[in-house]
């Protein structure tokens, strides 16, 4: 008989033991999603308060040796989310003499570094293609972006070289 209540403490015991595993596992995974949020939104952070708020560089046209050096500038730059960022400020770009002045919003993506720019087009109605966006990458150490430009409408390409710059200035674009 004590070896019938014995054996009974022990099979409730062991069939309780998948259950508290099972709720034992599920603390763990609950407690490591915690933990990957946490250090998403540190990654987020840093990336907004390290991203650099100047680049420079070139875009050409694919199939036209034009260059036209292009500034940008952020002078917000805000996390949208755990994953996802969003720099705006203004830019210009120089062909010859004449530049063109324009509104950018740039939204970059912190699991790849991918990034989408979009310009807006100027306030004095020049000739400037403002209808697409470019699409491409920020490097790891933050000081560069390659991307194509793609025209929503035609499909044209462009090629857009920029790298980070201690300073640079734009007049301020009216807001996107």
């Amino acid at each position: 008989m004590r070896h019938a209540r014995i054996a009974k403490r022990i099979a409730r015991g062991t069939a309780g033991l998948p259950g508290r595993m099972a709720r034992l596992g599920l603390t763990a995974a609950a407690a490591s999603l915690v933990l990957m949020s946490a250090a998403r939104a540190a990654d987020i952070k840093q990336l907004t308060e390290k991203l650099p708020r100047a680049y420079i560089g070139e875009f050409l046209w694919d199939g036209d040796n034009t260059v036209q050096n292009v500034v940008i500038t952020f002078d917000k730059i805000k996390a949208l989310n755990e994953q996802n960022a969003e720099a705006r400020g203004c830019g210009s770009y120089e062909v010859g003499r004449h530049v063109t002045k324009i509104g950018v919003e740039m939204f970059i993506r912190l699991s790849d570094l991918e990034v989408e720019i979009f310009e807006r087009s100027p306030d004095d109605g020049g000739a400037f293609e403002a209808n697409g966006s470019h699409r491409g990458k920020l490097s790891a150490d933050l000081q560069q972006i390659d991307a194509q430009w793609t025209t929503t409408a035609s499909g044209k390409h462009g090629q857009l070289h920029l790298r980070a710059a201690a300073s640079a200035a734009c007049e301020p674009a009216a807001e996107l």
